[in-house]
Parts: C-alpha cells; sequence; structure tokens
C-alpha cells in the first residue's frame, strides 16, 4: 500500500513539473530568438514573412512584449491588413498603451480617418478599465516611489557633494525594497506594472539596478534579470543594458556604437566623419565571448546587432522600434585632441 501511495505521488510530482515546464516556457529559448528573425526580416522589407515569424513568437509564450506586438502591428499595415494591424493595437492597450501615445504615431495617421479607429478609440475606455483591473496598482505606485526618493536629494541643493551619505543610504534602502518586492511578486513585468501609457523600455524604478555597480561594490542583479528574462519579466536587451551599467564593461555589448561630437573638428578630413558609427575594438576571442553571453539572454549576435541598428534608420523602416536609445553612445569633446584620444578605442563600423 505504501509502494502505490510512494508511486502515486512520484508520478503526480512528475506531472505537475511538466505541466509547469508546458505553462512556463523559458523565453530566452522559445521567443527571443524567432523575435530576432522576424526583426532581421523588417530589416529586409520582407513584411509578410516578418508577420508569420512574429505570430509564431507570439504563439510560443503566455504573453508576448508589447514592443513587439507594435512592430507586428507596423508589418501588417504595410501589408494593409487592417483588422490584423487592429488586433495588435488591442494587444497594446490591454498592455497600459494608451490612446493619445497611438494618435501621436505618424505612421498611423493613415487610420485614424476610418471607421475601424473610430471603433478602436470608442471601445478604449472599457479596455482601459479592464487593463487597469489587472494592474498591480500599488506595486507600480511603490516602484515609482523609488525613483523618486532616488532622485530627491540629487535634485536638491548641493547634490551628491553635500547629501552623497543620505543618497548611499537610500540607494542601499532602494535596493533591499526592490528585492524584497521580487522575492514577494517576481520581477516587475509589463504584465504587473503595466506600462506608463507609452512603450516604456525601461520603467524608472530600474534606477535602482543602475545604481549597484561593481565599482561600488553595489549588489550583483545578474541571477535577478537573467531569471527575469527566461520568464519573459524583462526583455533581453533592457536587461543586457542594466547588466552593462552594473558591470561597467560591455559584457553584452550593448552600447555597441559611438558616435563623436565636436564642434573644433568640422572639417579636419584627417580625423574623418566623426558623424558615422564607430565601434570599440575588441579581439575575435572576446567578440565570441560577448556573443556567447547575448546568447544565453536569447538576443543576437553583436553582428546582427549592429545591423539592425545601421539599416533600420531608412525612412521606409523608421517607423519600426528596432534599436535602444543606449545603442548608439554620443561622446561630445571639446577639441580635436580629445576626438584622436577616442578615435585611438575606435573603429568604422
Amino acid at each position: 500500500m505504501f509502494r502505490k501511495l510512494f508511486l502515486y505521488f512520484v508520478v503526480l510530482l512528475l506531472v505537475q513539473q511538466y505541466t509547469f515546464a508546458q505553462e512556463a516556457p523559458d523565453y530566452t529559448q522559445v521567443y527571443h530568438p524567432v523575435i530576432n528573425e522576424a526583426e532581421l526580416l523588417v530589416v529586409d522589407r520582407n513584411y509578410q514573412q516578418a508577420l508569420r515569424t512574429y505570430k509564431r513568437a507570439f504563439a510560443a509564450v503566455p504573453s508576448p512584449f508589447a514592443r513587439d506586438y507594435y512592430n507586428a502591428a507596423i508589418c501588417a499595415l504595410e501589408l494593409q491588413d487592417r483588422k490584423q494591424t487592429f488586433n495588435y493595437l488591442e494587444e497594446l492597450v490591454q498592455k497600459g498603451v494608451g490612446l493619445e501615445y497611438l494618435e501621436q504615431q505618424p505612421v498611423l495617421d493613415s487610420l485614424r480617418s476610418t471607421k475601424h479607429w473610430k471603433k478602436f478609440a470608442k471601445k478604449y475606455p472599457k479596455r482601459r478599465e479592464k487593463y487597469e483591473q489587472k494592474l498591480n496598482k500599488e506595486l507600480r505606485a511603490d516602484l515609482d516611489e523609488l525613483y523618486a526618493r532616488d532622485q530627491y536629494f540629487r535634485q536638491a541643493e548641493g547634490g551628491w557633494r553635500v547629501h552623497g551619505d543620505t543618497i548611499r543610504e537610500i540607494e542601499d534602502a532602494n535596493t533591499k525594497l526592490l528585492l524584497g518586492w521580487v522575492e514577494e511578486y517576481g520581477y516587475p513585468g509589463e504584465d504587473q506594472i503595466g506600462l506608463a501609457d507609452t512603450l516604456e523600455l525601461l520603467p524608472r524604478f530600474t534606477v535602482v539596478i543602475e545604481r549597484q555597480t561593481k565599482a561600488r561594490k553595489g549588489h550583483d542583479f545578474t541571477e535577478v534579470l537573467t531569471k527575469a528574462v527566461q520568464q519573459g519579466r524583462i526583455a533581453p536587451q533592457a536587461a543586457a543594458y542594466l547588466l552593462d551599467q552594473q558591470a561597467g564593461t560591455s559584457k553584452y555589448g550593448s552600447r555597441v556604437f559611438a558616435k563623436i561630437n565636436c564642434g573644433q573638428c568640422t572639417g579636419d578630413e584627417e580625423l574623418g566623419s566623426l558623424d558615422d558609427y564607430m565601434t570599440t575594438k575588441i579581439s575575435r576571442k572576446e567578440e565570441e565571448r560577448v556573443d556567447k553571453r547575448r546568447k544565453e539572454l536569447g538576443l543576437e549576435p553583436l553582428e546582427l546587432y549592429k545591423y539592425k541598428i545601421v539599416h533600420i534608420g531608412d525612412k521606409n523602416r523608421e517607423q519600426f522600434i528596432l534599436t535602444y536609445p543606449w545603442s548608439v553612445i554620443n561622446y561630445v569633446v571639446p577639441s580635436k585632441e580629445a576626438a584622436r584620444v577616442l578615435l585611438e578605442k575606435l573603429t568604422m563600423k
């Protein structure tokens, strides 16, 4: 009898583990690599195949990312598939993207005079209400408070020079609070705290993570962020940026390009065009190590990351959101000498 009960519980445990595995896919394996395929197809203007690929990614997970819904909507728009476009716009509303934000997007101008848009706008209040019902407003407010606390003494007269010790204490307290909420709720993703009406890439509370640098012996968020990416709670590009900020080095290559702004360098043939994309010189072996780390987060290799950034600036593709504010570092230098020092570490793309 005992043996039968034991076997029953073993089978039950295995079934539960299998069910959990089915319900909780690893986004780094089944979602983000497929999204990368779709984005490369967008860059190559193959919108039909890109849309099919987006659909394949969406079907693999319980909750796709809002940014990807947006890009899929634009693919559908390019293909004049109005029904599919609005289906994805409705998904964005359920993620917390505001109607006002969508109305401000030039790429959607052609839709706003249609009856479909009027119907979409009319239904927006009810959809917004549904979104707010599932939103953890208390957690969102608590997380926003972390940012307010972080900024208060930094913005006060004297800033860090006068209030340095207090700022350090606040940073430590903020970190403990954030880790406590991660322990209780999991990493705060789109489905828990929503988006701040826009397609925000990094919620304001992530400043807490940015402050905890290795140089200042801060808390290492690598495990938290890696797990969050796997669970679909943070995009790998955002996680890579935060991890690079913490490490103080380009472990994941999030800031892959640089441009130099030098007022005194105009027309200097020796310096060349500082407005072109440049990248940090690294060995092939180091690039392979970076690519390995990127793959573990579900990211594309550095060369494909660069390819997207360079080509998405085309006017026919700029309506898509495929790059990030941190992708290109803009250095402002006061002299030709300073520009030359930077150029020694950089190479043209």
